[in-house]
């Protein structure tokens, strides 16, 4: 199974929703942003969160590389990403001590899957 990761700007934004405060100072001196003062600061977390997120899985288990490619390609035409590539699970030979399960690693794919 193959996966696309990288950073949108949709992931950007919510995860700037979930940092970014309505409110303004400490508790004798808070007030609450205007609409236009949140906004602004809402799109300047945005920007700040573009450029330092780490890539994230942006799409579902996916069954080929060409897929893949598709997916990569309709992402890059609807709207602002980065660092787009493609991912898959690669055993590392090792298994967990607790749950007995076998360790997987998640592998940059350049065209040759390593067994």
């Amino acid at each position: 199974m193959f996966f696309v990761y990288g950073v949108s700007m949709i992931l950007a934004k919510k995860e700037a929703a979930k940092k970014c405060s309505q409110y303004e100072g400490a508790h004798p001196n808070r007030r609450e942003l205007t609409l236009a003062e949140y906004q602004a600061k809402l799109e300047k977390m945005t920007k700040t969160k573009f450029e330092t997120m780490k890539p994230q899985k942006l799409s579902h288990s996916l069954s080929t590389p060409s897929l893949c490619k598709e997916y990569i390609e309709l992402a890059k035409r609807s709207g602002d990403c980065r660092d787009l590539h493609v991912r898959y699970r690669k055993p590392t030979g090792k298994v967990n001590p607790k749950t007995k399960k076998e360790i997987v690693s998640w592998v940059v794919y350049n065209g040759e899957i390593a067994a």
